[in-house]
């Protein structure tokens, strides 16, 4: 896992902030689950109101509060948290999204977008990306939204 772009603890810390968000984020939920207040959640975790009050709606609509995703997977087992057998053995079987263009100027990410990033980054090797590819290729993609000169637009 070389990357020439950053060091090995600029990779780290980046990747211990990541985790740090999601893990902090399921402590609010938790806690909110168990019946404390917005207040005290946010005096236990020593986070904003405001990050305490946007779990709680996410919980109130019914959404999941950072579900795990491969970018999670990948940077669990680069700070030593999982095994890479175990990080692979999920990958292998994830229910990859992928993402698409959509409008002229908007991008909707797939969860296939982790894993090609953060090989990108050096967070996986050659090896394991080119083993989840094989696996990936084969599955269907959405199209892209056609542009506008696709769909007969012309101009005024």
């Amino acid at each position: 896992m070389k990357n020439s772009r950053f060091t090995i603890e600029e990779m780290r810390e980046t990747a211990a902030e990541v985790l740090a968000r999601f893990d902090r984020d399921r402590e609010i939920q938790h806690l909110l689950r168990q019946g404390l207040t917005p207040q005290q959640v946010a005096e236990r975790t020593g986070s904003e109101p405001r990050f305490v009050a946007h779990v709680g709606q996410q919980m109130q609509r019914g959404e999941l509060v950072r579900p795990e995703t491969p970018e999670e997977l990948i940077f669990r087992r680069f700070l030593g948290q999982i095994s890479s057998q175990e990080m692979m053995d999920r990958l292998r079987t994830w229910p990859y999204t992928f993402g698409r263009l959509r409008g002229y100027d908007g991008y909707e990410r797939g969860s296939w977008d982790d894993v090609d990033g953060l090989h990108g980054l050096g967070y996986l090797s050659d090896q394991e990306y080119t083993e989840l590819r094989a696996i990936t290729d084969p599955m269907p993609k959405p199209p892209d939204d056609p542009m506008p000169w696709e769909k007969g637009w012309q101009p005024q």
